[in-house]
């Protein structure tokens, strides 16, 4: 499989820490996009400000040239600073619930009833879990800005007015004094320094503007200066003509941007941009385009460099930081008070201070992609941070020295980027004023898809387990990441660590309330378990597991025999249990059925899921595809179909004897059950051996065995035969063919105390000639279930085949 490139290994870092643009337009530019679905100018721009092909050569903060090929940007219409509450934990578990919705829950295309499945492993996780990518694109999409960091302030304002407009340039002039704008020259990043661009529109549907707006823009550009386009957009004004498939283009660009940026607020039935056409689209990307070569990066680039000479000093090593001491110890008090209390009660510093100019220059190398002279300046600046005990600052700062690592193209070792992601999360939980619970999961999510970006799975599971216990679904959904990771492993999957983690996800979805996720976590481990059992037997040439179970393997069969017996009833109790809270029933009797064969479960445990078992039956026996108590009165055949086939109580067939006339003169005859497994035993009227006459008695002597250590009782336990009358006693009987053919005694009761051995005795009378055929032997378990027991035996193993052995 080839390696992807770097550029796609940090394309999602790079999208959630892109510049920002603040967005302001007037009422007619409103009208103008709502006619295409756009409910704002941002929302018409924003297909257009992801990947955005800059193609332009700039410097680095050291004044290196670099080449930028591509950036992305994002548009907002509005800019403040709230005090964030923490997420609650069952905000988070909605937040969980919506993203698992729309998702195939049931599908587990990497294990199958062989094992794993290697194709599927070189598959991405995120298509094993589409519900962990909708929730991680909804958890970037709804950070907020905070006053420890640019990347959340726009970097730009866009103002936007109609060629319509009275007076567009006085309408460009009004939207500069808009409230929005002052927020972002007083509470951002930028100052007074954030850069404005102006965009003038026309609209298609007023075709008498067309004649004079290239005057109007001339007016807006010598008011404004260059940073200002012209756009022209809504020329479809003959709907009626429009090329279908054209629109079916144009809608699916905005659909397809939705479907990131919003990914659970689907809009399946929208169409967008119905009065565009290709030109349009056309004009809206090189707008975006040119807004970014001629306007945002150069700022920026500027910005690098006036920020890079003022804080020169302190990032001068030794230096620096004996001048910044002794400013600190030294100085007036007046300059000593870069710090402040921000609304979530935590220190972060003035805007113009020297610590948040450093912030601000490492901010916007990391936007630009200048990964490694960013790391360097986060480096210097998290010490001044960690000195004032500003600890919001220091695990931003620490947060992205770890991203910038893992950014660059060589690898670091784990040491020396795990601390920095460690201290981050410790930082943003236990040292803020209150607990940054929104930055810190931000911070896991980041550094998890880096490592996977990277291939380093085993880091993985150590940094997705930093999520907080109290996060609920979000708790659950890390464990079942870090239950994938390790199947990526490079050498070979470890599935019991799998399953391990898998089962821990199984838990806390159920705590959540996901009942369909803690269903498939917990089927996983099944299948993963049994694959494992099964792999370690055939390497150590023991006998194989070849039964099936519920999921079509050997697993139920194979964990009982193993030491992993309280896994698999603890397993099959949750299965069970969901299964009868989802009303299905018949499944959840089978997961019930299976709890019933291990002697390693404590005898209350046993007792318990009898006592489920059983009242289970009551409770949904007329949904259940069982035999109806007139059937099993009537002794129809195919009893072994419709009853329930327990491993309680054991039966050994080879145990089990024949005693021919055992209440009539002369010498019986003890015969033991035919070997071989071709058919069930049979006594045979005429034949040189196993005869018997017309009214004479045959016992049948079974050997019954409890496993468990409790005790249970088998009621109107009797035998399942089938009789095929002679010809010539079906002649002479003729019209008394309805009476029965046998008889078969039945026993009221037998009680079998835990780990007791029992012999049952059942008389069989037969009435007319023919052959009788002994199949199996059913009772009613505890009085409550019909039970079928086969006799049987097993037939002589097989070796041709590695599958057979």
């Amino acid at each position: 499989m080839p390696r992807p490139t770097l550029a796609q290994k940090r394309d999602f870092v790079a999208k959630a820490f892109c510049p920002r643009a603040l967005v302001l337009s007037t009422p007619a530019i409103a009208d103008a996009c709502a006619v295409n679905n756009c409910s704002t100018f941002a929302d018409l721009l924003a297909p257009f400000g992801q990947d955005v092909s800059t193609q332009i050569t700039i410097q680095d903060g050291q004044g290196a040239p670099y080449f930028l090929d591509k950036l992305n940007i994002k548009f907002t219409t509005d800019f403040k600073i709230e005090k964030r509450s923490t997420h609650s934990r069952t905000e988070i578990d909605d937040l969980v619930h919506t993203s698992v919705l729309d998702s195939d829950q049931t599908n587990v295309p990497f294990l199958t009833e062989h094992g794993v499945d290697p194709s599927a492993l070189s598959s991405d996780t995120s298509v094993w879990a589409p519900w962990y990518t909708l929730f991680r694109q909804q958890w970037m999409t709804t950070m907020q800005p905070s006053e420890h960091e640019s990347f959340m302030h726009p970097v730009a304002c866009v103002l936007v007015a109609s060629g319509s407009e009275d007076d567009p340039v006085g309408a460009l002039r009004i939207l500069q004094a808009h409230a929005a704008v002052n927020r972002v020259q007083t509470q951002g990043f930028s100052g007074a320094n954030v850069l404005f661009y102006y965009v003038l529109v026309h609209d298609g549907r007023d075709p008498g503007v067309l004649q004079t707006i290239d005057h109007t823009f001339d007016q807006v550009r010598r008011a404004f200066g260059q940073n200002s386009s012209l756009l022209k957009i809504n020329s479809n004004t003959d709907l009626i003509d429009a090329d279908t498939s054209e629109q079916s283009k144009i809608s699916s660009i905005w659909a397809n941007t939705l479907s990131t940026t919003q990914p659970l607020d689907p809009h399946p039935d929208s169409v967008f941009g119905s009065m565009l056409n290709m030109r349009d689209v056309t004009a809206l990307r090189d707008t975006v385009k040119q807004m970014m070569v001629r306007g945002i990066v150069p700022h920026m680039q500027y910005m690098i460099r006036v920020l890079s000479d003022q804080t020169a000093n302190q990032r001068r090593g030794i230096t620096g930081r004996l001048f910044s001491a002794g400013r600190r110890y030294f100085g007036t008090a007046a300059k000593a008070s870069n710090t402040l209390t921000g609304i979530d009660g935590d220190t972060y510093f003035r805007y113009d201070s020297a610590e948040a100019q450093m912030r601000k220059l490492a901010d916007y190398s990391f936007m630009l992609k200048d990964f490694r002279f960013a790391q360097s300046v986060y480096q210097v600046a998290r010490r001044d941070f960690q000195s004032e005990k500003a600890w919001k600052c220091y695990a931003g700062a620490q947060e992205m020295v770890g991203v910038c690592k893992l950014m660059l193209e060589v690898h670091a070792t784990r040491a020396e980027f795990d601390s920095n992601f460690e201290d981050a999360v410790t930082m943003y939980l236990h040292k803020t004023h209150a607990p940054c619970q929104h930055l810190a999961i931000r911070c896991i999510i980041i550094y998890y898809e880096l490592l996977k970006h990277h291939k380093l799975y085993s880091f993985a599971p150590t940094t997705l387990l930093r999520v907080p216990n109290s996060s609920g679904a979000l708790r659950a959904m890390a464990c079942e990441q870090a239950a994938y990771a390790f199947l990526k492993f490079p050498n070979r999957p470890e599935l019991r660590k799998f399953s391990f983690y898998a089962m821990l996800a199984a838990q806390e979805y159920q705590r959540a309330g996901i009942a369909s996720l803690a269903h498939r976590c917990l089927r996983m481990v099944r299948l993963s378990l049994g694959a494992t059992l099964a792999t370690d037997e055939s390497e150590s040439s023991e006998k194989p597991v070849n039964d099936k179970s519920l999921d079509g393997s050997g697993t139920s069969r194979a964990l009982a025999s193993s030491n992993w017996s309280s896994i698999d009833s603890y397993i099959n109790h949750e299965l069970g249990t969901q299964c009868m809270a989802a009303q299905d029933y018949d499944h959840a009797l089978q997961y019930f059925m299976a709890l019933m064969g291990s002697d390693q479960i404590p005898p209350k445990l046993q007792s318990k899921y009898l006592q489920e078992l059983l009242q289970l039956y009551l409770e949904s026996s007329d949904k259940l595809d069982l035999e109806s108590e007139k059937e099993l009165a009537a002794g129809l055949d195919g009893a072994q179909n419709k009853r329930v086939e327990l491993s309680v109580p054991t039966i050994d067939a080879r145990m089990t004897r024949v005693i021919m006339s055992p209440d009539l003169e002369g010498e019986d005859g003890v015969l033991e059950w035919r070997n071989g497994g071709a058919a069930p035993s049979a006594l045979v009227n005429g034949s040189a051996d196993h005869r018997c006459s017309v009214g004479e008695s045959v016992a049948v002597l079974l050997v019954v065995k409890n496993p468990l250590t409790i005790g249970i009782t088998l009621n109107g336990f009797t035998l399942d035969c089938h009789f095929d009358a002679a010809l010539d006693a079906k002649a002479t009987n003729g019209d008394e063919s309805e009476s029965p053919a046998f008889a078969i005694t039945t026993v009221d009761t037998v009680v079998l105390e835990g780990g007791q051995t029992s012999m049952v005795t059942v008389t069989i009378t037969t009435h007319c000639a023919g052959r009788l055929t002994i199949r199996g032997a059913t009772y009613l378990l505890c009085d409550i279930l019909p039970t079928y027991k086969t006799l049987k035996m097993p037939g002589k193993r097989l070796n041709d085949t590695m599958e057979q052995r």
